[in-house]
């Protein structure tokens, strides 16, 4: 019986960014999941035109689950490599994999690794897979998240409240001018808390375009530029969360709470 994993991911517009990324997760999948074949489909037509122009093609979830069901792939998994359970989860992952529902043996979507509905269903987290051992002396950690644009976000606000609850010396805001807590939020806590030196690093699976431009750009109002100007003493990453081991465990880890099931007539 043919039983396939499928990576969904935004997509990435650099293609070192994606093999730092995106490719090292589809490898420990791959690694953790021999009895399955792994598959990758993007939900940004955007990155998936322009990564074509340059030679790369990714399908779109639709367009991959239709070529899964006519090679006669029984069982699927969709792992969305999305953080949270935001915007593209919820317009085009879930409506994606219910349109073919019925097209397979057992079709199941597991769910974002940070689905939580209050701040004790972050207690997966540890500092390790958050990298806090990475803190110079008096350094505390910021982190630049995605947000969803249209609708509040929890997760991130969850988030930080498990930081505090740990005693962790971590910030969250998110990037999405529509959702908050925004860098004008982590402003304001940073200064209230005295803090002076800060370790911006994106809260994103893969370190694009967000972490070079908004986090770290020489722009005025990127993230790095705002905190440099408030008097901060900013040091920059922008490295994907996805180039962590560590945290690429968490998928794995999620996965097998869906893939190690019996398949017999499951659906969405």
């Amino acid at each position: 019986m043919k039983k396939a994993i499928v990576a969904v991911s935004f997509g990435v517009g650099d293609i070192q960014v994606k093999e730092r990324c995106l490719d090292a997760l589809l490898a420990d999948v791959r690694e953790a999941f021999q009895n399955f074949e792994v598959y990758e489909a993007w939900t940004s037509s955007f990155l998936r035109k322009k990564m074509a122009r340059e030679g790369y093609v990714y399908p779109s979830l639709e367009e991959l689950l239709e070529e899964l069901s006519e090679a006669g792939f029984a069982d699927v998994v969709i792992m969305p490599t999305h953080l949270t359970p935001g915007e593209e989860f919820q317009r085009k992952i879930v409506p994606g994999a219910e349109a073919f529902s019925d097209r397979f043996g057992s079709l199941r979507v597991m769910e974002p690794v940070f689905t939580v509905k209050s701040a004790e269903d972050f207690a997966f987290l540890t500092g390790e897979v958050l990298g806090l051992s990475q803190l110079a002396e008096d350094e505390e950690m910021v982190f630049m998240g995605h947000g969803s644009p249209h609708q509040h976000n929890p997760a991130y606000e969850l988030l930080q409240q498990y930081a505090d609850s740990r005693g962790w010396q971590v910030h969250i805001g998110v990037v999405e001018p529509e959702d908050y807590p925004n860098k004008e939020d982590v402003l304001k806590r940073l200064t209230a808390r005295g803090v002076r030196r800060v370790y911006l690093r994106p809260l994103l699976l893969a370190g694009g375009n967000h972490a070079l431009h908004d986090l770290a750009g020489d722009e005025p109002e990127s993230w790095k530029s705002v905190l440099h100007g408030a008097g901060f003493d900013v040091r920059c990453s922008t490295k994907g969360l996805g180039e962590y081991a560590a945290f690429r465990n968490l998928y794995v880890q999620k996965l097998k709470s869906i893939a190690d099931l019996s398949f017999d007539n499951q659906k969405l």
